[in-house]
């Protein structure tokens, strides 16, 4: 009896020496870091809704392979201090299998190279710089447009897409604007154009009518935006206060309803990017989609309408799954990692065309423009790309 039990302790070993990290039999558990609670909570807990709905309706379905998927939230309140600890947490003491769906450029960024040396697949960034793609890093695969490809996105549509003559560009001063700001300024060279007016400001300050002035005396017939939410808002505001009717650009993270009802008669005419096609009558394509993901979203919290923030989640939940479906029964993180590398134009319900190589982490290479009209978001292009 003591042998038969110490030949199966031993063979117990030897199955823990060869079992994947938080891959089992029933489940697979996985990570995240949002920001539950702090001044960002609303992002995060948003996103989280995505992420929860679509693994929800996933695992009611039997989930993957015969595996559910097991999802713990870490709440970092958007602190990449508190990310650091909170990820170290999430692999070292609950054995994650992944990360997916980080919120945040700098946690992102805190983490990134802990997560690459340590070969934990990270699944989807809420975060738009391109020091997370580019070079690329093995177990790093991004998703939404970085800041580059959405400068040198503005830049094409402003130089040769609706041809404008005269364009400025306001900036924050920190890593979202700087880059940003780079890469529109190089597009523009391709068309021999160059801005009539470059803005830096502190997205702190709340006073912009000392810099406006510098719009005014030019007269821009367009001006780019890169700012969030409140400082777009109160420039969008103070630029239409002075007087000018210059086009207005902003980007994808203001692309939101609450930019329009925040705004009010201001967001109208507002020009945005966006990566996420809009459900209009004239793709119904696109509309099924959205409903099927509304239907979806809806079985876990009845009655709500996603915002942006839990499509983005939702997006996050589904890529990681078609990696899942694709790597098979046999759950392996290299095994995730090739599957993702054969991601070519995906199209899920929400997320659209997806692509990554095995020297290629920049998942999205495609965006679109939409407009402001009549307080409804209405596509001005297709998807295009650099």
């Amino acid at each position: 009896m003591k042998k038969l039990l110490s030949v199966i302790l031993m063979l117990v070993f030897l199955v823990s020496l060869f079992a994947e990290v938080g891959v089992y039999n029933d489940k697979v558990v996985i990570g995240t870091f949002q920001a539950l609670s702090g001044p960002y909570a609303i992002i995060g807990q948003e996103m989280s809704k995505g992420m929860k709905a679509y693994f929800n309706w996933i695992n009611s379905r039997g989930g993957i392979h015969g595996r559910k998927i097991e999802l713990i939230i870490a709440d970092d309140q958007l602190n990449p201090a508190k990310t650091v600890v909170e990820v170290k947490r999430l692999v070292e003491q609950d054995k994650v299998f992944a990360i997916v769906g980080g919120l945040g450029t700098y946690g992102c960024l805190a983490v990134m190279d802990y997560l690459e040396q340590n070969k934990v697949p990270f699944v989807y960034q809420g975060a738009g710089t391109s020091k997370l793609v580019i070079p690329p890093k093995k177990y790093i695969f991004g998703v939404q447009p970085d800041y580059t490809l959405e400068g040198t996105l503005i830049g094409k549509y402003v130089g040769e897409i609706a041809k404008f003559k005269n364009p400025a560009i306001v900036y924050m001063n920190n890593d979202i604007g700087l880059e940003g700001y780079a890469a529109f300024k190089a597009k523009l060279e391709d068309y021999k154009m160059k801005p009539v007016v470059e803005i830096s400001y502190n997205p702190a300050d709340t006073d912009y009518s000392g810099l406006v002035v510098k719009l005014v005396e030019k007269n821009p017939d367009v001006i780019v935006i890169y700012g969030l939410i409140t400082d777009t808002i109160r420039w969008v505001k103070t630029i239409r206060d002075y007087g000018l009717d210059s086009k207005i650009i902003t980007i994808y993270p203001n692309a939101d309803p609450s930019f329009i009802k925040l705004a009010g008669k201001y967001a109208e005419g507002v020009i945005f990017t966006g990566w996420v096609p809009l459900a209009t009558p004239d793709r119904p394509e696109f509309v099924r989609d959205y409903q099927r993901a509304i239907s979806i979203y809806q079985q876990t919290y009845p009655k709500e309408i996603m915002s942006s923030y839990a499509v983005a989640g939702f997006i996050a939940a589904e890529v990681f799954t078609e990696g899942l479906i694709r790597t098979g029964k046999n759950l392996t993180r290299e095994g995730l990692v090739k599957a993702l590398e054969s991601f070519k134009n995906w199209n899920g319900i929400l997320a659209k065309d997806i692509t990554w190589g095995p020297n290629l982490r920049r998942g999205k290479s495609s965006m679109y423009f939409m407009v402001v009209k009549n307080g409804q978001f209405v596509p001005l292009t297709d998807l295009i790309r650099p």
